[in-house]
């Protein structure tokens, strides 16, 4: 009999025992960029398509990454993205382009309609970067932009663009501060090159 009351109680305290996972923080790719109108006629009579954005496999994850020394990189296990950064970068690109007004419609990659250009956007690097012994820490974004010719699919215009910033807090926050901030710059480069394109 004691050892059934026993059982009975390790059964019953069993159910009563749950592991928990804490939940993760998301971050959002948020760039803050104040819209910047243009009076270029270039392209005010054009159509343009903004194509979702290439990138490598981790860019493409709601998986935060960052980097360690020169070869070892790691996932953040507490902190993620509440959207792919592929998917929230070719946004802001699409945001800011239609802001700028400097085209007489901008579509989204999905859309069926013709356009005269299409935009495509190459994330060659979005990270976060620590030094061997993770006392400093700086965001890298590199950005490789093309203006297509939809008519005769060549080459109208491109260009590569770098950012690069340092770290204040040495966590998940301050990489994507860091990210975010390099990506506004990246933005406000790109703007001035679509402007100058569009003269």
């Amino acid at each position: 009999m004691k050892y059934i009351i026993i059982s009975l109680l390790a059964i019953l305290f069993s159910g009563c025992i749950t592991t928990t996972t804490p939940a993760k923080s998301e971050f959002r790719v948020n760039s803050h960029m104040p819209s910047k109108k243009f009076t270029s006629l270039g392209c005010k009579n054009k159509s343009l398509k903004v194509a979702q954005a290439f990138s490598q496999n981790s860019i493409m994850s709601h998986t935060m990454s960052y980097a360690q020394g020169d070869f070892k990189q790691y996932a953040y296990s507490a902190s993620q993205w509440s959207t792919a950064p592929n998917r929230a970068i070719t946004a802001e690109f699409l945001t800011m382009i239609r802001n700028s007004k400097l085209f007489k419609s901008v579509q989204i990659s999905k859309s069926r309609s013709k356009n005269d250009f299409i935009l495509e956007i190459s994330i060659e690097d979005f990270m976060q970067y620590f030094n061997s012994n993770s006392t400093s820490s700086y965001a890298n974004v590199v950005i490789s932009l093309a203006l297509i010719d939809s008519k005769t699919n060549s080459v109208f215009a491109t260009k590569i663009f770098n950012a690069k910033v340092d770290v204040k807090s040495l966590d998940a926050k301050g990489g994507v501060d860091g990210l975010n901030s390099a990506l506004s710059d990246i933005l406000s480069q790109s703007n001035d090159w679509l402007g100058e394109v569009c003269k």
